[in-house]
């Protein structure tokens, strides 16, 4: 079987990045490139066998290419801190290297929302492109939410990644904050039009989507909650968008 080695981007994960190692016991060789954290993240990680180098952050993307560049031509299992391989996508995994047959794979996640997985609706699956050999494929330039581009069409694996996002309630809200921030940004430089409208039907179209379309009442408050937060989120964004575009108070388009 051809070597495997496993990538993480890490800031401040030192609740999350045991566990993740765990998972990737199978892997030849582990990198965690981090970006200065102030935890305990590198005493988590120099307590195992893994390669961890700091370097400074200017967006995931440039993170993950740059790593990817030093990691050479192997297979590359690419994860965030808060995900984990499943013993199934371990065994899928291990059994496509075997014999490949793409450059690339995408695989899909399940998220969890606090304590208990999304999947009994429409709002607990997505998918990435994951596992990659050596230049198959690099990040676009998107400040939050990157995906991958591949030279050729990957390949798709079934099993699970499983995605624990976040902490508590609080770890959600900042992070939606966060995202909403780059994304804003990122339509503004994007050179997209904003209006009014779109900051107040925008979070509609997508609570109606989550809650109804992809069924999110099924998981009773849950999928309310996380429905909601997340219209919450498109909101944000698009305010932020907005706000961009016209100089209002303190933001402005060289802000960082």
């Amino acid at each position: 079987m051809p070597e495997l080695k496993a990538l993480i981007t890490t800031w401040n994960e030192e609740d999350n990045l045991a566990d993740c190692l765990d998972s990737l016991d199978f892997a030849d060789e582990i990198w965690v490139v981090d970006s200065f954290s102030s935890d305990h993240t590198e005493e988590v990680a120099r307590s195992r066998s893994v390669n961890f180098i700091q370097r400074e952050y200017k967006s995931p993307s440039d993170q993950k290419n740059w790593a990817l560049d030093q990691m050479g031509d192997a297979w590359i299992l690419i994860l965030d801190a808060d995900e984990r391989v499943s013993p199934e996508l371990r065994e899928e995994i291990q059994s496509i290297l075997e014999a490949p047959s793409h450059e690339a794979y995408w695989i899909p996640r399940e998220n969890w929302f606090f304590d208990r997985p999304l999947s009994y609706a429409g709002l607990g699956t997505d998918g990435v492109i994951r596992l990659i050999r050596g230049k198959a494929g690099r990040y676009g330039s998107a400040r939050v939410h990157e995906k991958m581009v591949c030279k050729e069409k990957p390949g798709r694996i079934s099993a699970p990644l499983l995605h624990f996002s976040y902490r508590d309630l609080p770890d959600f809200m900042e992070r939606m904050t966060r995202y909403a921030l780059s994304g804003g940004r990122q339509r503004f430089e994007e050179k997209k039009r904003s209006s009014f409208l779109t900051v107040l039907f925008r979070p509609l179209a997508r609570f109606l989507k989550m809650y109804i379309l992809q069924r999110g009442f099924l998981g009773g408050r849950y999928g309310f909650l996380f429905s909601f937060l997340s219209a919450c989120y498109v909101a944000n964004k698009h305010a932020i968008h907005w706000a961009y575009e016209r100089n209002i108070g303190r933001i402005r388009a060289e802000d960082s």
